[in-house]
């Protein structure tokens, strides 16, 4: 088996993250899609008012009746139309529930599982709000600890609607996004990202709370699709100098090594089903080797240890 040694500098470019195509929704609404790891993620919140099918969603304003709704509803914080176009609209549970999907053909509300996989990829609860969040001060409050939008997600915070008493909380400070994952019958999982953290921690909300939704691509929809199937073997793992990549069949073409926020550290093609690289100048880290073909994307973790 030929092995094909590849010494590239770094590459500050951001690829796994990178933004890709557009999507549009029912309403004509068009946004970005943002890939991390092997998730395709829409690049904004929601704001469409129809379900796929064209029915539309109730909008209720009124603060007296958000806390009585037992349907699907939704509202723009402090009924400003020009929230929406920032923020998006927010939704209570029932929206996220119903089967009609809220969100464009080919994409869903995550579960609370996928937006573990999001943190964990971004380097674990403690350092993924940092990755996630827009970058200065223009919509988080200050200090928008660890804001760096590596990730290029550029989080905002939308604030909520309070589900007890209908009354608009916390824009600039916080942004809430709901799961598609329920806790109980009063209560469903969400992700929770403040401005004085650079935390992202998954939390838990009312269903009758109003919260932005971010849609996440149905990988079984998706050219990107991981495949399990074909796994990628690394060695030696952990790695001080070559990192050996063997794949099993020629279903991929390109090599990458990416770390944890998503930066593309060297690139390389795979020749006969394999190819190396030297990572001798590489810092210590956990990184990720991401296989890519036509049709499928894989990806396993590798260990630099100096």
């Amino acid at each position: 088996m030929k092995i094909k040694i590849l010494t590239l500098s770094y590459l500050f470019i951001n690829v796994i993250s990178a933004f890709g195509q557009t999507v549009t929704d029912v309403d004509g609404n068009t946004y970005n899609t943002v890939s991390i790891g092997d998730q395709v993620w829409l690049g904004e919140n929601l704001k469409v008012t129809k379900f796929n099918n064209q029915e539309p969603i109730p909008l209720v304003l009124d603060d007296a009746q958000w806390p009585i709704q037992n349907q699907s509803a939704y509202c723009y914080y402090q009924a400003s139309m020009d929230n929406v176009n920032i923020y998006g609209n927010l939704y209570n549970w029932y929206v996220v529930k119903d089967s009609r999907n809220v969100c464009p053909s080919g994409y869903y509300v995550p579960s609370i599982t996928e937006w573990e996989e999001l943190v964990t990829f971004l380097g674990g609860t403690s350092v993924a709000g940092g990755k996630l969040k827009e970058l200065g001060f223009s919509h988080w409050a200050n200090p928008n600890t660890g804001a760096d939008n590596s990730s290029n997600y550029t989080l905002l915070p939308s604030g909520w609607r309070a589900n007890n008493n209908g009354v608009y909380e916390n824009l600039s400070y916080m942004t809430y996004l709901w799961s598609s994952t329920p806790l109980d019958a009063m209560n469903s999982s969400i992700l929770l990202v403040g401005y004085d953290s650079q935390a992202a921690y998954t939390s838990e909300s009312h269903i009758l709370t109003g919260l932005p939704i971010r849609c996440l691509k149905d990988k079984t929809s998706s050219l990107n699709k991981n495949d399990n199937t074909q796994t990628i073997t690394v060695y030696p793992n952990p790695s001080n100098e070559v990192v050996n990549v063997v794949l099993p069949t020629s279903k991929f073409q390109t090599a990458k090594l990416i770390a944890l926020n998503g930066k593309l550290i060297m690139n390389g093609m795979i020749e006969n089903d394999s190819c190396t690289f030297d990572i001798s100048s590489i810092e210590s880290g956990v990184y990720f080797i991401l296989a890519e073909g036509i049709n499928s994307t894989n990806y396993t973790k590798i260990v630099i240890s100096h």
